[in-house]
């Protein structure tokens, strides 16, 4: 009866033992978990700023290259420094990188299912997928731009006279109207700044997509933390 019951003792204290160390390994897992999240709120956030950043500036060279455009349809540029500054805006190349340090990390090394929320991994996949897109059409455009508006302007456009007008637009400064008269006569050119017009705002809706996308996620990950 002894050996039975210490039996017993002993098969109750290993289950107890069991119980308790999956427990702890649970806990341990909910931490690591929370600690994920937080760290893929904070790429979250931080990728929001950049991206309501990056949306306005294409905005602006969508409407920038829209009136440049229009330049071809007149013939006629009335204040150069507008012309200038226009083109400089177009022209200038700026491009927006993700901010998701931590889901790629995850990725990488095989981690992903320490996110026990699917939903929550479902929306950072698509936020990659659709930055993949996006990035296939920027290039495209930047293709675009080297042919039809860098290389075409490098031997007609004074470079270090756009940019000053551009950065500082009180600026007294001798610009050439002779190389805007030239510009104009150039197809190629005008072509260019209609790709501009199109793919920036393109790049602009595609961007608003994802900032929709982050929004959501960053509220879900946000309830998945305070849980």
């Amino acid at each position: 009866k002894y050996a039975i019951g210490e039996i017993l003792l002993v098969v109750i204290g290993i289950l107890i033992a069991i119980q308790l160390n999956s427990v702890k390994q649970n806990n341990d897992k909910r931490t690591e978990e929370i600690n994920y999240l937080k760290n893929i709120l904070s790429d979250l956030n931080q990728d929001k700023v950049e991206l309501e950043k990056i949306i306005e500036r294409r905005n602006s060279k969508a409407n920038s290259a829209k009136t440049m455009e229009t330049y071809y349809h007149t013939n006629v540029v009335d204040n150069l420094s507008e012309y200038y500054s226009n083109w400089t805006n177009v022209l200038y190349w700026e491009a927006h990188n993700p901010s998701l340090i931590t889901y790629k990390e995850l990725i990488n090394s095989g981690k992903v299912s320490s996110l026990s929320n699917e939903r929550v991994k479902q929306l950072l996949l698509k936020i990659d997928y659709a930055y993949n897109e996006l990035f296939e059409v920027r290039e495209h455009m930047y293709d675009d731009y080297s042919e039809y508006l860098y290389r075409p302007f490098a031997d007609i456009i004074d470079y270090e006279n756009a940019i000053n007008t551009w950065s500082e637009p009180n600026i007294n400064i001798d610009l050439s109207r002779e190389d805007v008269e030239i510009a104009l006569k150039n197809k190629r050119i005008k072509n260019g700044f209609t790709l501009a017009s199109f793919n920036n705002t393109l790049l602009k809706n595609q961007l608003n997509e994802i900032l929709t996308k982050v929004d959501s996620t960053i509220v879900l990950v946000e309830q998945e933390i305070k849980k």
